[in-house]
């Protein structure tokens, strides 16, 4: 079931930097950020806490992580539903562009050292798994990177 829900993620959150794309080729910085803050963060840490808690032994099977001491998985699903709740608190609220471009930064920060994490693993384990690499390590680095992108935007640095 984790595999389905992390491959739910991976496309809300393409479509959302889709779209915030989209938005932001037709000036619309707000609209972009909105969308992209409330995919990548908030429903994507929100399906990323389900995945790590509810379904913690076919995610942790699906990683290659088994463990009888899960508590580690509970704390990554915690920090994944604080983040994605304040995505969408961000997202859906007039606080403007400067707390979701934040939120948005904070997460994106998170998924650059799980991408790190992960190559790591991928580089010392004695099985290299293509799909690991893409999936984990490369997919989850440019994610990482264009949602920085657009937190960066929406702190207007550029």
């Amino acid at each position: 079931m984790s595999k389905y829900i992390n491959l739910l993620g991976m496309l809300v959150g393409s479509v959302g930097i889709f779209f915030g794309f989209y938005f932001l080729s037709d000036g619309n910085n707000p609209m972009a950020l909105h969308i992209v803050t409330a995919t990548t963060v908030g429903v994507v840490g929100i399906l990323a806490f389900i995945r790590h808690v509810v379904f913690h032994k076919s995610d942790a099977l699906r990683l290659g992580w088994e463990t009888d001491r899960p508590d580690w998985m509970f704390e990554v699903g915690f920090a994944n539903l604080a983040f994605g709740v304040i995505g969408i608190i961000t997202s859906f609220t007039n606080w403007g562009m400067i707390p979701q471009a934040v939120i948005l930064l904070g997460y994106a920060i998170y998924l650059f050292q799980a991408a790190m994490l992960h190559t790591y693993r991928y580089i010392t384990d004695e099985t290299k798994s293509p799909a690991r690499l893409w999936r984990s390590s490369i997919a989850t680095f440019l994610f990482a990177a264009m949602m920085t992108f657009f937190a960066l935007k929406g702190l207007a640095l550029f």
